[in-house]
């Protein structure tokens, strides 16, 4: 959830937003940070109808910070880096993004918090950038957030390509039973009670379930306004623990949000991030709301001496093979080189789903299609045959 804020900073007002799960966990970040607040709210959603593009995608980013760290590797100042990718950024609100942190940066303001006030980037970036204490660990930390946009974004695409051929068939199939129900078959009754007969019992079956189909057409465009308001009516950690447990799609979820914990926080680890911190921002990059909630008291376990694979144990939701890869590496003392394996175990594992389900989705969909194309040509082909031999006699 989101919260925005008013408070006092040495003295002078502040706003902002903050990511948490609780009020009190709003509070506590603000104190971290020095920041005494005096308003908070939990931010609600706006409903946007706008087609235009509010954020960068992964890949884009990935890119930009992968410029970024070659012109720093060439030895350019970071202002002037982030000047030359502006320039050459072909997308305009980026480009103007990259311009503001430059502008920050120059007016005095560290570069991570340059970076958190675009929030062009991943909070999880940007409060590793704190970490940063020279050049090196700049550059390196520019590198390794790379990698991770591409690689999380390879993913994301993988799952879209594997929905495209499904749903263009069942679009197609749609559109010729909402026709073929709606305009074809009503005229050819028409036409055979004008002969005085009945249509055949097939047919009359396809008239119901037309009506059937319409309420669902009819109902569709309420559950997506349902969907979009969910979160007034539903808490989002309820709608996202039932996700978990939709066959295939919940496990694809899970899979993806312990690839992105496990890659953030290895990356957290390799920038030199305290143990503490770096488990913030890898339980913050979780996108499931409901997972997140319940990885939070890990940072607590760990804080207070506990071993991250002995306080993940208490986490029903999570695999077995996550909790032996991940206490493996701990008690070796390969925690990040671990952490690597387990994102692309994962990684892997989304990707067999996919292709295991396209394999089987297409063939099941093609029959299902046939079957539904087949009726409803029967139930066309059989009152015109009626008709013609209606018409013979007479």
């Amino acid at each position: 959830m989101k919260f925005v804020y008013e408070g006092y900073l040495e003295g002078k007002k502040v706003k902002g937003e903050v990511e948490a799960n609780t009020k009190q966990e709003v509070i506590k970040k603000l104190k971290e940070e020095g920041i005494a607040p005096v308003k908070i709210e939990e931010l609600k959603r706006k409903i946007s109808l706008s087609f235009k593009k509010e954020k960068p995608s992964d890949e884009d980013l990935a890119f930009i910070l992968l410029q970024i760290d070659t012109y720093l590797k060439s030895g350019f100042q970071l202002t002037k880096a982030l000047e030359i990718v502006s320039s050459q950024t072909e997308d305009k609100n980026l480009s103007a993004g990259l311009l503001k942190i430059k502008t920050a940066i120059e007016s005095g303001k560290s570069v991570s918090q340059a970076f958190k006030e675009s929030k062009l980037f991943p909070e999880f970036f940007s409060l590793m950038l704190e970490s940063a204490q020279t050049g090196e660990n700049l550059e390196m930390i520019f590198k390794i957030t790379s990698d991770y946009l591409l690689s999380v974004s390879s993913i994301k695409n993988k799952v879209i390509s594997a929905l495209i051929y499904p749903a263009v068939i069942l679009i197609f199939s749609v559109i010729s039973v909402f026709v073929a129900t709606n305009y074809v078959i009503p005229k050819i009754i028409s036409v055979l009670q004008s002969f005085g007969k009945e249509p055949p019992l097939i047919t009359k079956a396809i008239l119901i379930f037309a009506k059937i189909f319409n309420f669902l057409i009819f109902l569709t465009p309420i559950l997506i306004i349902a969907y979009f308001f969910k979160d007034r009516f539903i808490k989002k950690e309820v709608f996202d623990k039932h996700l978990l447990k939709i066959p295939i799609v919940g496990k694809l979820i899970l899979y993806f949000n312990l690839s992105r914990f496990a890659k953030v926080l290895s990356l957290s680890l390799k920038s030199n991030t305290p143990i503490q911190n770096a488990l913030t921002y890898a339980i913050n990059s979780i996108g499931n709301s409901y997972l997140r909630q319940q990885l939070m008291p890990l940072i607590e376990d760990v804080s207070k001496g506990s071993n991250i694979s002995k306080s993940i144990r208490k986490v029903k939701e999570l695999p077995t093979l996550f909790i032996t890869l991940l206490e493996t590496g701990e008690s070796s003392g390969e925690l990040e080189k671990m952490l690597d394996t387990i994102a692309n175990v994962y990684d892997s594992l989304i990707e067999r789903i996919i292709d295991r389900w396209m394999k089987l989705i297409e063939p099941i969909m093609m029959l299902i299609i046939g079957a539904v194309i087949g009726i409803i040509i029967l139930s066309v082909i059989l009152p015109i045959m009626d008709i013609s031999t209606t018409a013979k006699l007479k």
